[in-house]
């Protein structure tokens, strides 16, 4: 199929290749998928004629190959077909091995975020997808799912009333991640929970009005239950105390809930119940509504806007390796390039990237001393331990490096590698290696796949670690990719700006 040929005997060989995913040999249908696979970037309409053969086989007892037609599925996923492919997903996340739940998860959330028909759907889609299987989500699905929430003010109702009796419908075994996100909701919008939310008039998303009492009773079970965190009591105990400003009764019950860790061995929640009893002093009564007021939707940074619009227009940003010195042919000739005499240390360029505020951790207080000042020069401890730099980025492959330093010994660095595909077309037989001067010992982990899928859906991580034997030179690095696109061979390689490890001090 990689060879030019005419468009009908294109449309021949994918409907060939459809009727093989009805053999009952295992070994010819993942074949079939595979070759599918391969060609639906060049054709999509004719591939998705056979969407009903190709999702049947995510019933397949083989795990093989349920999870090729899970691969092939993201590929035809579009603006058309997401909310079928996507529930189909979804049943698969259920019967799913747990090893494969986290990419599952993350694989969903991309899909959703780009084709969404609607935010409502979206907001559904992914309080689904935590109450099936929250605990393997990444953090990164919670802010996205409070963010959403948090921008559109005619969904707060809706959002609620549906992760209040969810949660109600599944403790003592709800996922952690789904009770995080519910708590939090009810927190800042409980006051919608008292009142009859109808939704423009959608019969199926009526919900009738909860007493305050049974709102107080749901939070008093999160506490008792036995898979909530001191994290998740934590988040309890200040939505209790935004309940007292938002609600008009319940106030001596939150009080009581609050008051039972007024002697616990945790130093967070002892801290947090005798702060929070204080407040609801009368002497503090002003203070308590602009105290715990709502949070308000969070803005895209400006730098993030400004990049956008550069692209947008077709300007070229600077990336790190165009500043970088030409690598040379031969990987490991490393004299020149990497083991220079002349003891200077390039300054790190001005990528780094701070790590995201939890959105969850931003409503409560202690969120605050985790927040860096602008005018601060060296990065906290999170910072310290989750730089990045953006060692490579062309023809829409991209490669982020993570570098966290070891506490136990600072001469030891891990880095992790994320390559992220942006492009239409998968990258195949995807190998990333890495050359460093000879001072530095290196461990090179196996990369987590060789395969790439199109548009970011999914994405393959590596891990190297790094050790520096002479702390005074300087920790660089020279990378080579080597992929397939169709058959064409792609060879890269670029030397990696210094380590920014001046930022981490000991």
């Amino acid at each position: 199929m990689m060879i030019e040929s005419e468009t009908g005997l294109k449309i021949l060989a994918i409907n060939i290749l459809g009727r093989f995913l009805l053999n009952r040999d295992n070994n010819i249908r993942y074949v079939a998928l595979n070759s599918l696979s391969r060609v639906v970037n060049d054709d999509m309409s004719a591939v998705q004629r056979h969407r009903a053969t190709i999702l049947e086989c995510l019933k397949d007892p083989d795990v093989s190959i349920r999870q090729r037609a899970l691969e092939l599925t993201y590929q035809l996923v579009n603006s058309s077909n997401i909310q079928e492919l996507v529930r189909e997903m979804l049943n698969y996340l259920i019967v799913s091995a747990p090893e494969h739940k986290a990419a599952l998860c993350s694989r969903v959330s991309a899909v959703v975020k780009r084709f969404a028909p609607s935010p409502k759907w979206q907001i559904e889609t992914l309080i689904t997808m935590l109450s099936i299987a929250g605990n393997h989500c990444d953090d990164s699905i919670l802010c996205m799912t409070v963010d959403l929430v948090t921008r559109l003010s005619e969904l707060h109702a809706f959002a609620t009333h549906k992760l209040f009796r969810l949660l109600r419908g599944e403790l003592p075994r709800a996922q952690i991640a789904l009770m995080h996100v519910a708590v939090w909701c009810i927190g800042e919008y409980g006051d919608h929970l008292i009142v009859p939310s109808h939704n423009n008039g959608e019969s199926e998303h009526i919900y009738q009005a909860i007493p305050a009492n049974e709102v107080l009773g749901l939070l008093e079970a999160v506490l008792r239950s036995h898979l909530a965190t001191e994290l998740t009591k934590s988040y309890v105990l200040t939505t209790l105390m935004k309940l007292c400003n938002r609600l008009g009764e319940g106030k001596e019950e939150s009080i009581n809930l609050i008051a039972q860790y007024n002697s616990s061995l945790s130093l967070e929640l002892h801290q947090r119940s005798c702060e929070y009893k204080s407040l609801l002093d009368c002497k503090w009564g002003d203070m308590l509504p602009k105290t715990f007021a709502r949070t308000p939707a969070l803005q895209p940074s400006s730098s993030v806007e400004k990049t956008t619009d550069l692209q947008a227009a077709g300007q070229p940003t600077i990336t790190p390796q165009q500043n970088a010195p030409k690598a040379p042919s031969d990987l490991l000739d490393l004299n020149n390039l990497l083991d220079g005499t002349d003891g200077r240390c390039a300054k790190a360029p001005n990528n780094l990237s701070r790590t995201d505020t939890d959105l969850l951790s931003d409503i409560f207080p202690e969120a605050s001393s985790m927040i860096t000042q602008d005018n601060e020069e060296a990065p906290t401890r999170s910072q310290r331990a989750d730089l990045q730099i953006t060692a490579y980025d062309k023809d829409g492959l991209s490669i982020v490096m993570c570098i966290a330093r070891e506490h136990a010994d600072h001469r030891i660095v891990n880095v992790t590698c994320k390559f992220f595909n942006h492009t239409q077309r998968s990258l195949n037989k995807f190998i990333f290696q890495a050359a460093v001067p000879k001072y530095v010992a290196m461990e090179m982990m196996p990369a987590s796949a060789s395969f790439l899928p199109a548009n970011s859906l999914g994405r393959v991580t590596q891990k190297i670690s790094l050790k520096n034997t002479s702390p005074g030179k300087p920790l660089k690095m020279l990378i080579k990719v080597q992929y397939n696109v169709g058959d064409n061979l792609v060879i890269e390689q670029v030397q990696v700006p210094p380590f920014p490890l001046e930022h981490y001090s000991s």
